[in-house]
């Protein structure tokens, strides 16, 4: 008996419990779209997020609790930094990118707290830049030789000087790109029997933190013959602080002109004197370079080694920015066409031809080359003010 009566209870409280849930009324739910989608387009995330009819809660907080926000509140209202795990290209590293805000699709300013919930709307996020169209080309061509050719340019059986400079310079400024030390174990096949390989020496040395003592000893014990020498080696006796009368004798025999002179050399020589522009008497000479730049400035890029090509500009590119001068100014403009926009004519799949009219990338000199002006001109152009950027400066 004692049996029946406890079923009977069991299935009477069943009873009771099941009444007061259909006694419950239904919450009512609208719901909205929230989006991220990046500067090509791509959408990055898709979510819809359901809230109660007549809440009182800001946007803010509803979207925040189902895909998460990064968000700082101003005077002004709400800077959305992150939604979920997105945030724009080279967040905290420059203000180039950042989410614009889009309420079916069609932008608003007036900030995202003042959004007043409606059922079946559609909130973007939209990653946008005050860059331009080439501006943006030369962040993506950087991006592009970093996945498909950094590898092979850095490794633990090559390690090519103007890249890793390049790559040393983004890691120091904290862009998102693999770290130089992360590329290779260790440094090897350390050479100084010639000038050129003693410079370059310099140039693994002090990004790899290695002594440079023997290096410095052994550049001060060569003597240039020829200008292209007399660049190597006072480039690498200012890289390891050498003795200051060689430097002062090697600027003087710099400020003569070659045998053989074109653009290429020119831009060479005004990135190698760089660090001696003060003097009166050196940047008298690299504004004469500048002149005979210009002279030689094509709307296809510098007129160099037969016709213009990307080694030539490359170059020049790199000499201007370490002097800080802008190459997409007006002074650096063809037909329309700067020297950045000259440059990226030469592209192919992250590489580059020498000449436009190469149906094969340049592998050796030009792609190498033109990476490391694309990032130098990179750093010149992301920091306010646009200071010199001197790519050997990295002592």
């Amino acid at each position: 008996m004692k049996k029946i009566w406890f079923t009977v209870l069991i299935f009477l409280g069943l009873v009771v419990l099941a009444g007061c849930q259909e006694s419950t009324p239904d919450v009512e739910l609208h719901s909205f779209e929230v989006e991220v989608v990046d500067i090509d387009g791509t959408v990055l995330l898709s979510e819809s997020i359901f809230y109660e009819i007549g809440t009182d809660r800001n946007i803010v907080y509803i979207i925040d609790e189902v895909v998460g926000l990064d968000y700082d509140v101003y005077d002004i209202g709400v800077f959305v930094n992150g939604v979920g795990e997105y945030y724009p290209t080279e967040y905290n590293v420059t203000y180039n990118y950042y989410f614009g805000l889009y309420l079916n699709d069609e932008p608003i300013t007036s900030g995202i707290e003042n959004i007043v919930l409606n059922d079946g709307m559609k909130v973007t996020f939209k990653e946008i830049s005050m860059l331009d169209d080439v501006d943006l080309k030369v962040d993506e061509l950087i991006q592009k030789f970093i996945d498909n050719h950094l590898e092979t340019y850095i490794n633990d059986e090559q390690i090519h000087h103007y890249v890793a400079l390049a790559i040393a310079h983004l890691n120091a400024r904290n862009y998102q790109v693999p770290q130089l030390n992360s590329l290779i174990e260790n440094v090897s096949g350390i050479q100084r029997d010639t000038i050129a390989n003693t410079f370059k020496t310099s140039i693994f040395e002090t990004l790899f933190g290695l002594p440079t003592e023997d290096t410095k000893t052994a550049l001060e014990d060569f003597e240039a013959n020829n200008h292209y020498d007399a660049m190597s080696l006072l480039t690498g006796l200012y890289i390891t602080n050498g003795d200051t009368d060689l430097i002062e004798d090697l600027v003087i025999q710099l400020m003569s002109l070659p045998m053989y002179m074109d653009a290429d050399y020119a831009g060479m020589v005004i990135s190698t004197l760089a660090p001696y522009s003060g003097d009166v008497d050196v940047q008298s000479f690299i504004n004469d370079m500048y002149v005979y730049i210009q002279e030689n400035q094509t709307s296809e890029g510098i007129d160099g080694w037969g016709g213009p090509n990307s080694a030539s500009t490359a170059s020049v590119i790199i000499g201007l920015v370490a002097q800080g001068v802008n190459p997409r100014s007006e002074a650096y403009t063809v037909d329309g066409v700067d020297l950045i926009e000259s440059l990226l004519g030469f592209e192919l799949n992250g590489a580059y031809k020498l000449q436009l009219s190469s149906d094969q990338a340049d592998m050796a000199f030009s792609t190498p080359q033109a990476f490391t002006a694309l990032v130098a001109y990179k750093l010149y152009r992301d920091v306010y003010g646009n200071p010199a950027v001197n790519i050997f400066n990295i002592g």
